[in-house]
């Protein structure tokens, strides 16, 4: 996966993360998740649009294996001390002040939101959907990987999700691991992502070639139900950095992303926009003060 150049970096990842972390609980669990490296918060964005239901395969519909192992974080002990030096440590890029007792307050209230009910489909069904979106989208094989999976419930009505990171057996530096968003209720897409942990940059090269477009829309399509089509694209940002990202609008009304990377034009992102595109991954170039 493409690496930003440290200037920029901080920029896309410090500044979103510091500026949301607060106001959302499964931004912050995102955040706080130690199994997703930094690099990898500029390829991933979590959608603000409120989900509708939408005609993708309901996750109860979704088989349910054993080839891969399900980590239910939500079941795990939560340890308020560790939440709480996490949230310190992020919160302190912000450049703002934090009493310990609103850190505390936080902490309490992000653990509070990391645990689904009764409503919510359970980690082995968001796990199986999850993986059901990356075989289309990368066409993996997860047998003998493990299903890292959290909950997270927001503070947007009905968009409470469980997030679903794929780690390869016996993972080392050259892995790739796999990620994907699934609303909590509905199952439905949120995003999916690919990424390492190699520091090489990747270049892309002749962003403004139309091969990018078609293969973005190729990508796309492969996530989309049969009875769904692309009504039309458009680049949103082409760079030898990021590489090029299009925003497909969709006959249902919804809207898909893509980030397409490198020379082969890998999809390293993907978001689903249930209500249409919102703007969010429109691209603003850094400014010489560091506002982009």
């Amino acid at each position: 996966m493409f690496k930003l150049m440290p200037q920029v970096k901080k920029i896309w990842i410090y500044g979103a993360t510091a500026g949301i972390i607060i106001a959302s609980s499964s931004t912050m669990a995102y955040a706080l998740n130690n199994n997703i490296p930094e690099n990898a918060s500029a390829s991933v964005v979590s959608s603000a649009n409120v989900p509708k239901e939408n005609n993708q395969t309901p996750a109860s519909n979704v088989k349910i294996t054993a080839e891969y192992n399900v980590v239910d974080q939500s079941k795990l002990t939560p340890d308020l001390e560790h939440t709480k030096a996490l949230l310190t440590d992020k919160l302190s890029v912000s450049g703002k002040d934090f009493t310990p007792e609103q850190v505390e307050e936080k902490s309490k209230l992000y653990l509070a939101n990391t645990i689904p009910g009764d409503k919510d489909i359970s980690a082995e069904q968001a796990a199986a959907y999850a993986a059901a979106i990356l075989q289309k989208a990368y066409g993996v094989n997860f047998t003998g990987y493990t299903a890292d999976t959290s909950f997270s419930r927001s503070t947007v009505p009905n968009s409470d999700n469980w997030t679903v990171i794929f780690h390869a057996p016996n993972e080392d530096k050259s892995s790739k691991r796999y990620l994907a968003s699934v609303n909590s209720v509905s199952g439905s897409m949120l995003n999916a992502s690919l990424y390492d942990f190699t520091d090489s940059e990747v270049d892309s090269k002749n962003v403004q070639d139309a091969e990018w477009m078609k293969t973005a829309e190729a990508d796309i399509a492969k996530l989309m139900p049969e009875n769904v089509s692309i009504t039309s694209s458009k680049v949103v940002a082409a760079t030898p950095l990021i590489g090029v990202m299009v925003v497909s609008e969709l006959s249902d009304g919804s809207a898909c992303a893509v980030r397409l990377s490198g020379e082969n034009k890998e999809a390293v992102a993907y978001q689903y926009f249930p209500n249409g595109y919102d703007g969010s991954w429109d691209y603003h170039p850094v400014t010489a003060n560091g506002v982009g």
